[in-house]
């Protein structure tokens, strides 16, 4: 369920763009459902996909995929999206957004991401990932 909303650009969109833009925010939200599930993981990411993580490392699909299924996340943990925004560039797609995710009482955790997607033979798949996390709101003194 999407909670704040989707932006598809200030522009009308055409047929064809509306159609890639419905694509990537279903790629999205199927990405955000089974992101430890190493099959769906390997039908989401390119062979050439590359994943920028906050240790300063570049992880390949096969590495992005075993550390995936290996962490696990909390079962009380609820991941959605708070916003999400679809540009489309011909035969590339760029999804940015925000999620957030709750576990338990505890107060959430939101992260910032950019995914990049490519379009080959009429198949929409990830080839770049990156996200951080956004730091807590520190009280005006």
């Amino acid at each position: 369920m999407l909670a704040a909303g989707i932006l598809v650009g200030a522009t009308r969109a055409t047929p064809r763009q509306s159609d890639d833009r419905a694509a990537l925010i279903a790629l999205e939200q199927r990405w955000l459902a089974a992101e430890h599930d190493s099959a769906t993981l390997d039908e989401l990411l390119a062979p050439d996909f590359v994943h920028a993580v906050p240790t300063g490392d570049f992880l390949t699909k096969a590495q992005h995929i075993h550390y995936a299924a290996a962490f696990q996340p909390p079962a009380d943990e609820r991941r959605r999206f708070d916003t999400l925004s679809v540009r489309v560039y011909g035969g590339v797609g760029i999804v940015t957004g925000i999620v957030r995710a709750t576990h338990g009482a505890a107060a959430p955790d939101r992260t910032i991401f950019t995914d990049v997607f490519v379009k080959r033979m009429g198949r929409w798949r990830a080839v770049n990932a990156q996200e951080n996390k956004i730091a807590p709101m520190q009280p005006k003194r």
